[in-house]
């Protein structure tokens, strides 16, 4: 079987994970600021993960660009975030690839999503003027194979002159799949196409506008 087969081990994201953070919108979601809910533009917004393997014993290991691209949530005028990310829309350019994720690693029959919840200060983006920009270090929870831990998201937001908000990460977030139990089927996926090496955790980054709903 052809090593560019291999399901590369994802991680949400998130947005996945941005919205599960404790002070951030997140993706399709709304976010509010001084009472006011914003939803997140799911067609202009990203929730991308890398994953790493090593086909060789003692070589470099290949890095390779992936995503989600279906998500959905709200964040109400009291601040409150929820996310949910469906998993069987993972997308890694290589469709037996994607289908292997969904069932060897996500078991989407079973648990066809992840969730991210957080509280939000409703004041803490009103203050933020047009055209500038503020770093944020939030705490949330993320939800995957009903297992739930928390999550920090390194954001930097800025407010645009037509209201809407973008929010991106910093730095990625980092999701070990062995945290919420999924190790098995890493080790499964990496079993399938004979790697010697697949990362049980992935880097999630963010990139997201979140616009006033009316």
């Amino acid at each position: 079987m052809r090593r560019n087969n291999l399901m590369l081990w994802t991680a949400l994201p998130a947005a996945v994970l941005l919205v599960a953070c404790q002070q951030m919108p997140g993706s399709s979601a709304a976010a509010t600021t001084s009472g006011t809910a914003y939803r997140v533009e799911s067609g202009q917004s990203e929730v991308r993960f890398v994953t790493t393997k090593s086909g060789v014993p003692g070589a470099g290991g290949v890095t390779e660009s992936n995503r989600f691209t279906r998500f959905a949530g709200n964040i109400n005028p009291g601040g409150r975030i929820t996310l949910d990310i469906d998993l069987t829309s993972v997308s890694t350019g290589i469709e037996i690839r994607d289908e292997r994720v969904r069932t060897m690693l996500f078991n989407v029959k079973a648990i066809p999503q992840a969730s991210f919840s957080a509280q939000l200060d409703p004041t803490l983006m009103s203050s933020l003027p047009a055209g500038t920009a503020r770093d944020l270090d939030l705490q949330g929870s993320l939800t995957l194979a009903n297992q739930t831990r928390p999550v920090l998201a390194q954001l930097r937001w800025t407010r645009q002159s037509d209201g809407s908000i973008q929010a991106w990460t910093r730095a990625p977030i980092v999701v070990d799949a062995a945290q919420y139990g999924l190790k098995p089927g890493v080790e499964a996926l990496r079993e399938i196409v004979g790697l010697s090496f697949l990362s049980t955790s992935a880097p999630v980054s963010l990139a997201l506008v979140l616009r006033p709903e009316r």
